[in-house]
């Protein structure tokens, strides 16, 4: 007996893709105006302007829209990378780059942006959220490293650990500048940081592949 063949309906795939991407926006907007705990479902629908049985249908909790929006931002980061190496441009003047444009946005937006750091990372239930990110942008680098450098990080542990000291040194400094009541240079002492890398990864790492290493 023949299978019944399915129908797809792309119109109606492209609206509720366009809905959820609506919703994201809106919790995105009062994670950053509220913060995460006071940014509840029924102010993200009004935000989305949908009913809120909508956003249920969409998003069962408020964890799992805060999960979507990190990955999200993980795709976008994951393309960002693809663009860039396949641009050649060297992995630490990439890196520098983008931890210098979230400074500044940092910087420029205040407690906006940090608020929705916090969310991610300060809240318990969104822990695993937080580390899932974490660790896309570590496994991400770790490829950028070993690729540039022409080793293969399963067996050669060196990408991974350089990548790891890339993220954690932002994450770093960005602690360091709010525990300064963000009376400090944020973009600086990104700056510094990144130059302490550069300084171990020079002696312990080469920068540029050597053939036959």
């Amino acid at each position: 007996m023949d299978e019944p063949t399915k129908v797809s309906f792309p119109r109606r795939a492209a609206a509720k893709a366009r809905t959820r991407q609506r919703i994201e926006e809106a919790a995105r907007r009062l994670f950053v105006t509220l913060g995460y705990a006071d940014a509840t479902m029924a102010a993200i629908a009004e935000a989305a302007d949908i009913h809120i049985t909508t956003l249920f249908t969409h998003f069962a909790s408020k964890r799992d829209l805060a999960a979507a929006i990190a990955v999200t931002a993980g795709t976008r980061f994951e393309a960002v990378v693809a663009t860039h190496r396949a641009q050649g441009v060297p992995v630490l003047t990439f890196w520098r780059n983008q931890v210098v444009r979230l400074a500044h946005a940092y910087e420029r937006d205040g407690d906006g942006q940090i608020n929705l750091g916090r969310a991610l990372a300060g809240e318990p239930e969104l822990l695993p959220v937080w580390y899932g990110h974490q660790r896309l942008q570590i496994d991400l680098m770790t490829d950028y490293i070993a690729d540039e450098l022409g080793i293969d990080p399963t067996v050669d542990r060196r990408a991974q650990m350089v990548a790891a000291m890339l993220v954690a040194g932002g994450r770093m400094a960005f602690d360091a500048w709010i525990e300064s009541g963000r009376a400090g240079d944020l973009v600086a002492e990104n700056e510094r940081l990144l130059e302490a890398a550069e300084a171990v990864l020079a002696r312990g790492l080469p920068l540029t592949r050597r053939d036959g290493i």
